[in-house]
């Protein structure tokens, strides 16, 4: 699995704010047969950086507007260690009937900021405690929101699932990647 950071000019990205067109140039990128199914997550952290996991070293050179990229060693964590940890994703659930339970296959609507808390432990519970948590809105629909904070590893092999997967919706529209980092120490 490689995780790359692409350096991109954003003088030299017209169109590329739009996350459906990031999207088809970060596949062409990882995988130029579109007969294939790459796993591949992404996530423009801003306009300069693009953060790329995928099962394929991308050909970044693809990528209109790159500049340069560093190849990061996807990381991986012992229970019980504090990590730093970032995500863009569109928090969804499913519509709810008249008795206000979940139609189990029912259409996925946004959720309100004041479900997040708890769709971030349901999410990810299983890998990780978090700590702390705080979002920014980006736009888009549904809504993207740039989640970050802290929280304590609980199960790695589950944390590299999550990071490997994706969490959450828009994950071919670049929302789903986690990302982790060590917590320095106080």
């Amino acid at each position: 699995m490689y995780l790359s950071r692409v350096s991109l000019d954003p003088e030299r990205t017209p169109g590329m704010e739009q996350w459906a067109v990031m999207g088809r140039a970060v596949r062409k990128a990882v995988d130029p047969d579109p007969g294939s199914d790459p796993r591949v997550l992404w996530a423009r952290l801003s306009p300069t950086s693009l953060v790329i996991s995928s099962d394929t070293a991308p050909a970044w050179g693809r990528i209109p507007g790159a500049l340069s990229v560093t190849y990061l060693p996807l990381p991986r964590y012992g229970e019980g260690e504090t990590v730093r940890w970032e995500l863009i994703t569109a928090p969804t659930g499913r519509k709810q009937d008249g008795a206000g339970s979940e139609k189990p296959r029912g259409k996925r609507v946004p959720l309100p900021e004041s479900a997040f808390e708890d769709w971030l432990e349901h999410k990810l519970g299983d890998a990780l405690q978090v700590e702390s948590a705080s979002w920014k809105r980006l736009g888009g629909r549904p809504a993207r929101y740039h989640f970050t904070g802290t929280a304590v590893v609980t199960d790695s092999d589950e944390l590299q699932d999550l990071s490997l997967d994706g969490v959450g919706a828009g994950i071919a529209t670049g929302a789903g990647l986690l990302l982790t980092n060590p917590l320095a120490p106080r």
